[in-house]
C-alpha cells in the first residue's frame, strides 16, 4: 500500500509538472525544436522519479516480504472438533455390526487417521502390516487414546485396527506419489521427506523386486474394477441405517448397490452399474407382484451366508465366493458371522435399533425444548 500511494503522489506532479513545461514550450520556441526539448524533458524527469522511488520500493518490499501462496490441503478440518469439546467432554457414538455409525462416526475414523501418522507407534517402512511390531501393545494404547475423547465401546475394537491400518497405508502410498520419482536417483530421491531414516528405508523397498511385483498385481487387480461404487467414505453400515430410517424398508444388499452405486446428477452414470441398478428394480417389482413384499435379508440382521442365497443381489452378480461378503462394506467379515451365534447376532442388532430409536427421539425431544425456550424468549 505504500508503494502504491507514493507511485500516485509522483505520477500526479508530474502531470503538472509536465503540463507546465508543455505550456513554456508552446510559447517560446519553434515546433521542431520544442518537439526535441519536450523529448529530453520527459527522460530527465522519469529519470528523476525513478532514482527517487526505486530506493523507497526497495526498502519497502524487503521490509514487507508477500509470503508465498499457502497451497491448500485437505485434512485438517477433519479434526476440528477436538476444539469444541470442553473439559471431561466426550463425543457420542452409535454403534452396528461392530462399526461406529451416525453423524460422528466421520470423526473417530479421522482420529484413526491422526493415530496411524504417528511414524514411531506405526514405522512407515515396515512393508507389510503384519509385520508391524509391537503391533498389538500399540493399538491398545490407540484404544486407551480414543477413550479418553469419544464414548467408546469395545465392540469396535476390530474395526479401530482396520481403520488405522487403512490410513496408514494410504498415508504410504500418498507419500510415495508425492515424493518419490522413480527416475530419479536415491540421493535425490532423499532429500525429498522428512523422516530421513525411515524414507531411506522406504526407497530401498520400494526399488526392490518384491515391491514391484506387488504394484503390477495391485495396478492389474485395480483395472478389474470395471464398476466403482459412489457411497464416498460412509460405510456401507451407515448407509443401510440411512435407507432403514428413510424408506421404512430393509436395506438389503440390492437396496444398498441401489443407493451407492447411482451417481450425482449432472455427472455421467457407469453403463454396467445403470445396468445392474436397472435389473434390481425389475425384480423388486417381481417380487412385490408374486409375493407381497420383499424377501431379502436387511445386511444389518445378517447371521449367516444361508440368508444371501437367491437374494436379488446374488442373481444378478452371481454366487458368492469363499472368504468375503460382496455388497455389504468391510464392516461385516465371514469370520464373523462363522464364529457368532445367530442369537446372539439377532440380540445385539435388536439392542443396536432400539439405542438408535432411543437417540432419535432424544434428539427430537431437544429441537422441540429448544423451539419452547426460543418462542417464551
Amino acid at each position: 500500500m505504500i508503494s502504491g500511494q507514493i507511485w500516485k503522489k509522483e505520477i500526479h506532479q508530474f502531470l503538472h509538472s509536465l503540463q507546465d513545461i508543455i505550456d513554456f514550450i508552446c510559447t517560446s520556441w519553434s515546433s521542431w525544436s520544442s518537439l526535441i526539448l519536450l523529448s529530453g524533458c520527459c527522460c530527465c524527469y522519469f529519470a528523476a522519479v525513478r532514482s527517487r522511488i526505486g530506493p523507497v520500493l526497495a526498502g519497502n518490499m524487503d521490509e514487507n516480504p508477500q509470503p508465498p501462496a499457502v497451497k491448500k490441503v485437505r485434512g485438517g478440518a477433519k479434526l476440528n472438533f477436538l476444539n469444541k469439546l470442553k473439559k471431561g467432554e466426550k463425543v457420542s457414538l452409535e454403534f452396528c455390526r461392530g462399526a461406529p455409525v451416525g453423524l460422528n462416526a466421520n470423526k473417530i475414523s479421522a482420529y484413526c487417521g491422526k493415530l496411524a501418522l504417528n511414524g514411531e507407534n506405526y514405522p512407515f517402512d515396515i512393508p507389510d502390516w503384519s509385520g508391524m511390531p509391537h503391533k498389538e501393545e500399540k493399538l491398545e494404547e490407540a484404544i486407551e487414546e480414543l477413550k479418553n475423547i469419544f464414548h467408546y465401546s469395545d465392540e469396535i475394537n476390530f474395526w479401530v485396527e482396520e481403520k488405522i491400518h487403512e490410513k496408514w497405508k494410504a498415508s504410504k502410498r500418498n507419500m510415495r506419489l508425492e515424493h518419490f520419482d522413480e527416475k530419479k536417483t536415491d540421493a535425490q530421491n532423499r532429500a525429498s521427506c522428512p523422516d530421513k531414516t525411515q524414507w531411506a528405508n522406504m526407497l530401498i523397498y520400494w526399488r526392490s523386486p518384491e515391491f514391484k511385483k506387488k504394484s503390477e498385481n495391485g495396478k492389474a487387480s485395480r483395472k478389474c474394477l470395471v464398476v466403482p461404487h459412489h457411497g464416498g467414505i460412509k460405510s456401507f453400515v451407515n448407509h443401510a441405517i440411512e435407507i432403514e430410517e428413510t424408506t421404512q424398508k430393509k436395506a438389503s444388499r440390492a437396496a444398498v448397490y441401489q443407493k451407492t452405486y447411482r451417481v450425482k446428477e449432472g455427472k455421467t452414470p457407469n453403463p454396467i452399474s445403470e445396468a445392474n441398478r436397472a435389473q434390481v428394480e425389475a425384480l423388486e417389482r417381481k417380487n412385490l407382484e408374486e409375493n407381497g413384499s420383499d424377501n431379502d435379508v436387511s445386511i444389518l440382521e445378517l447371521t449367516s451366508h444361508d440368508q444371501l442365497k437367491g437374494d436379488k443381489y446374488s442373481k444378478i452378480m452371481g454366487a458368492e465366493k469363499p472368504g468375503r461378503i460382496r455388497g455389504v462394506g468391510s464392516a461385516i467379515k465371514v469370520t464373523k458371522l462363522i464364529g457368532e451365534s445367530s442369537s446372539i447376532v439377532v440380540q445385539n442388532n435388536e439392542e443396536n435399533a432400539v439405542l438408535r430409536d432411543e437417540i432419535k427421539k432424544l434428539k427430537e425431544d431437544q429441537v422441540h425444548m429448544q423451539n419452547d425456550m426460543e418462542r417464551t424468549s
